[in-house]
């Protein structure tokens, strides 16, 4: 069982920003210990993780929270379709930076030629 602050330090979110998710029902609210503070268990802590994965792909938290709700209600169709939808367009945003990279590998080289560009 981890207290939040170590929840916080685990998945890399602030302290407000757990409670928040918590407000909007996208983890499920924590146990209290005996001494009245919330702890949270492994399955909580490994499902923000994943929120925050998507998070990190730019997903809208309104998505998110549409597939965690669709999670909480078994309705494995709406999850797949949420989750296939958001990875076409990752796989988009992928094709997109690595043209952009490679363009900017091209005026690198190019630059590395150039007298004192190279430095």
């Amino acid at each position: 069982m981890y207290q939040v602050s170590e929840v916080a330090k685990l998945v890399g979110l602030s302290i407000p920003t757990i409670r928040y998710y918590e407000k909007l029902g996208l983890i499920d609210a924590p146990m209290k210990n005996d001494r009245g503070y919330k702890v949270y268990d492994d399955n909580i802590v490994q499902y923000l993780g994943f929120i925050v994965n998507l998070k990190d792909t730019d997903m809208p938290l309104e998505q998110i929270k549409k597939y965690v709700d669709a999670y909480k209600e078994n309705d494995n169709q709406q999850c797949y379709s949420i989750l296939q939808e958001h990875a076409e367009k990752m796989k988009a945003e992928l094709a997109k930076r690595q043209q952009i990279l490679e363009k900017v590998q091209y005026k690198i080289s190019h630059f590395s030629t150039l007298k004192g560009g190279g430095k």
